[in-house]
Formats: C-alpha cells, structure tokens, sequence
C-alpha cells in the first residue's frame, strides 16, 4: 500500500506517518506539501491512496479539512471517497506551542476519520498515540470539577457525568467507545484510590532500581545487567545507591517534603541476595523520611526464580506490602523461548511461598501477544491465574520495543496479527472482570501490537498507587540508582524536566557525585528553593 499525504499548512511528518501506518502497517508513506510539482499533477498509483489535509487558523479557532482519493485500479477511475472536517476552539491565552498540539490534534482527527471510513473500522484508542491517554480523561475532570463550586474533590461521577466524558474523549479523540468508557472508569476508579491526585505536586514517590537480571528477557528493554556482572559490581553499586538515598533524604527533611510511595524496582530488585537486600532496605528505611506514612511499599520481585525464603522474609521484615510475581505467560516453550529463567510450576510454589509468609497484596503481570501465542494459550494462562488468584493482574500487550530482541530480531519470530491480539486483550478483560478484578490504570507504549494498551486490573483496595502516581504524572517521581529517571512535577502536571541516572553500573558508580549535583540542583530548581551554599 502507497500512501500519498499532502500536508497544506502544516508539517506534522510523525504524526501523519504514524496515523497512516496504524491503519496500514508497512505502508510506504511519501509526504507533500502543495507546491510539490509531484503532488497534484501525478495521478495516485493503483491500489493506492492519496490524503490532502489543509490547516487553518483564526482568531478563534483551529480547523482541518481533509480528502481522500483512491488510486484507479481494475479498470475503475480513481474516485474521491470522503471528506472530513474538524475543528477546535482557541483558547484566549493560547501560546505558540498550544496551537501547535491544537493543530496535530485536528490533522489527525481528520486522517482518522477519513481512514476509518475508507477502511470500515477505526483505532480502538483514536488519534490518542501517547503512552499516557488518562491524562485527558483527567483533564476534562478537573475542568469539569473546577465548574462546580463547593463540590468534593474526587467524589464519584455520576452515571450522566460519565458519559458526559466518554462522550468527549469520542468526538474530541475519536475514542472507540469501549476504549472511551474504559478511560472513564479508570479514571473514576485513580480519583477513588487517590483522592488527592490533583493535589501531590508537594510530594514525592520514590523509584529505587536494581539494573540485575538473571537472564535478559527478549522483550525486555529496561536496564537489565547479567548476575555476572552484578557479582563484580554490586558492593560498589550499593554504596553508590547509599549516598544518593542519604542526599534525597536529607532533602526531603529540610524541606518537609512528604513521601507518597516507594517503588523498588528494576531489572530485578530480587537479583540481589538477601544479605544484599536486607542492606539496601535498612539505608532506604533509614533514610527516606516517615517510612510509617508511606501509602504504599512495593517490591517487583518480578522474576520467580530469583525469590527464595531468605529474601522473602526480608521483604517481610521491613514492612513490604506489595509485590510482584510475574510469570508473563504459562506456557513452558513460551517461557524458553523469550529467555525467562522459571517453569510454569515454579511460579507456582513461588506465588505460595510468598503467600504462605503473610503478604496480601501479590501482583501478577501477564503479556498478551508472546512468540508463538494463540488465543488458547492466553485461556491457558488465564486459567492458570485463577487458581491462584492474586490480588492484582497486569494485563500487558507485547510492544516490539526498538532494543528489544524480538525487534531486532523480527523475523524470528512468530507473532500473531492485529485481529487476534486484540480478541486476546478482549478475553483478557472479560476474564478479570468475571474474576472480580476493576481497572485502575492504563497506558500505552510505542509499536505495542494491535494498537492496543496495558491495563491494570485490581481488587478494590489492593490497586497499585505507584503505578497511579507515575502515569498521571501529578507529582516528581525521585529515581534511585541505575538507570532510575528523576521527573519533575509542578502544580497542573506541569513538567519541569527529567534527570536520567546512568543505566550502566560502572558508569552510575564512577560518577556518582555528578549524579547527585545535578538532581540537587534540578530538586531546588524544581521546588523552589535556594542551593546549599558551597
């Protein structure tokens, strides 16, 4: 498929080739401008489509009208299919930088629309490609609260109210109206668990990474060093881990700034062994303030073959009060082949054993669309979960991340087409509904297959409210150790920058001063306040 998109007033080159190949994957894709001698006077190739989309601004609106002309093809004249149109108000004090997002918002509403009746089916998520669709759910919703002096904050919508919202998220996003009232529950459900959402930015979580894996998933793009190195590594990565934990928390002290969560993640936090992580849970415990205040203590021990009776009761000991046990999938050649280092069974004895030792709160992620899947081998899977049925699932969609083995190595691989991802996605949700479980956040990553999303389901009052407060992006969240990200947050979501941790352990040890002196800084320049005199 050849796709011809002329772009009038406007150049928006990412955008328009996303929106065509989240329609037609591997389309060839050639952008004009409408002075381009190839862009009128050529006739569109067979079979294939040429899109013109003209731009305009006024003083009170953005606006795009579009048409779609197909390719002759069969003896058939190329025809005008459709037309669309879409536009948006201006806002009175709309900036450079607000008419430019107004103006790709409209472009691709109009792509959207014009590809989707041409095609007969839309995106289940519309023109919303960002990894953190919530967030304009969550706008509408403090707008709409604003409107309404003297109302509670985060109180319950009520049934016309919700569907006043999922309304908007149709017709201003092109939502499909599964995905929109799915946004809108969710979004009642975060204001539920976080009544506070809107409030946080004088507040932190607290994100502490282990860059250690056993063996380094397929899928897997996240820092993940082998157990090798961290052998050779590890005294000089704790300590390195120490001094930064004893600036942030000596930071928050002089400025009585609150801690929401602390997530300890990775790579594998498990990686390390328990006189490992019983070092690092004493410095995190002695150092990050009010560890009695935290809402929430979480531990991704994500990988079932690193969690022994040692290490649990260490987590145990310090009050940890959600972890996770992933399998990802039960399928034992799956499992193989994606690199992970367990059995089905083992997940299992792991899962009783964490139990067994008094946590209540187990999460346990799956990913829809491994190597090999079919939709009986996700039913597999889902019945395998049910049995032990833990408190959360986290219902995830392969996303061929760009490092990630099973994207470079695309063509070893076999992997299912859109049509059965998303039945997979659809079983899934049916599934954690009859079990019980509620939506309470999503998001969506880039190349994630069948246009998809992950969604965690949880039962009411076990939810995650890490994972609430990093997609929401309504406060900083302070990264710890290697490869860990510091992203600041003001007032309204406001984001002032983001501090990355080197993602290599001999690089994050060797300039660990460095590290520290630009987070103060960006801490202070963040919150406010003055820099420690030198």
């Amino acid at each position: 498929m050849h796709v011809q998109v002329t772009m009038d007033g406007f150049s928006y080159p990412r955008e328009v080739t996303e929106m065509v190949q989240l329609f037609w994957e591997g389309a060839r894709v050639s952008l004009h401008s409408p002075d381009s001698p190839t862009t009128e006077d050529a006739p569109v190739e067979p079979g294939g489509l040429h899109a013109t989309v003209c731009l305009r601004r006024t003083s009170d609106s953005v606006s795009a009208h579009g048409t779609l002309v197909r390719g002759a093809s069969d003896g058939q004249p190329q025809d005008e299919v459709l037309s669309a149109n879409h536009s948006v108000r201006t806002p009175a004090d709309a900036d450079e930088t607000t008419l430019r997002r107004l103006g790709k918002r409209v472009v691709t509403h109009v792509l959207h629309q014009l590809f989707r009746t041409y095609s007969g089916a839309g995106q289940p998520w519309g023109i919303l490609t960002g990894i953190r669709p919530l967030k304009v759910a969550h706008r509408w919703l403090e707008e709409w609260e604003k409107a309404q002096p003297g109302a509670a904050t985060g109180r319950a919508l009520t049934q016309s109210e919700r569907l006043e919202l999922q309304r908007y998220l149709q017709e201003a996003y092109e939502v499909r109206a599964d995905r929109a009232e799915l946004m809108a529950r969710i979004a009642q459900v975060e204001r539920e668990i976080v009544p506070d959402l809107y409030h946080l930015d004088r507040e932190v979580s607290v994100y502490v990474g282990i860059p250690f894996c056993p063996t380094h998933c397929a899928y897997c793009t996240f820092p993940a060093y082998s157990m090798v190195d961290k052998a050779h590594y590890v005294d000089g990565f704790l300590q390195a881990m120490e001094r930064e934990l004893q600036h942030l928390g000596t930071f928050l002290r002089e400025h009585n700034l609150p801690v929401t969560t602390v997530y300890l993640g990775g790579g594998t936090p498990t990686s390390l062994r328990a006189a490992e992580l019983d070092r690092l849970l004493d410095t995190m415990f002695r150092e990050i303030p009010n560890p009695g205040a935290w809402r929430e203590f979480t531990v991704e021990a994500g990988r079932p073959d690193t969690i022994t009776p040692d290490r649990v009761q260490v987590m145990k000991r310090y009050g940890v009060d959600r972890i996770s046990v992933n399998p990802q999938t039960f399928k034992a050649s799956t499992l193989r082949e994606i690199r992970r280092g367990h059995t089905p069974d083992m997940v299992d004895r792991r899962f009783h054993h964490v139990r067994s030792a008094g946590f209540d709160n187990i999460n346990m992620d799956l990913i829809i669309g491994l190597p090999g899947e079919t939709i009986d081998d996700v039913r597999y899977t889902l019945e395998r979960l049910e049995r032990l049925h833990p408190e959360s699932v986290t219902v995830h969609t392969l996303a061929l991340k760009r490092s990630a083995v099973v994207k470079t190595e695309r063509d070893q691989f076999v992997i299912a087409e859109s049509p059965e991802i998303r039945q997979m996605v659809e079983e899934a949700h049916a599934w954690a509904a009859a079990q019980g479980y509620r939506p309470y956040y999503a998001y969506r990553q880039r190349d994630i297959l069948g246009n998809m999303e992950n969604v965690g389901f949880a039962e009411p009052g076990k939810e995650g409210i890490y994972n609430v407060c990093i997609m929401e992006e309504r406060q900083t969240i302070v990264g710890i150790g290697g490869g860990a990200v510091t992203k600041l947050i003001g007032p309204g979501g406001k984001i002032y920058g983001r501090v990355p941790n080197p993602r290599e352990p001999k690089a994050y040890i060797e300039t660990i001063d460095q590290v520290i002196a630009r987070k103060d800084k960006a801490l202070r320049d963040a919150f406010g306040y003055a820099p420690v005199p030198r």
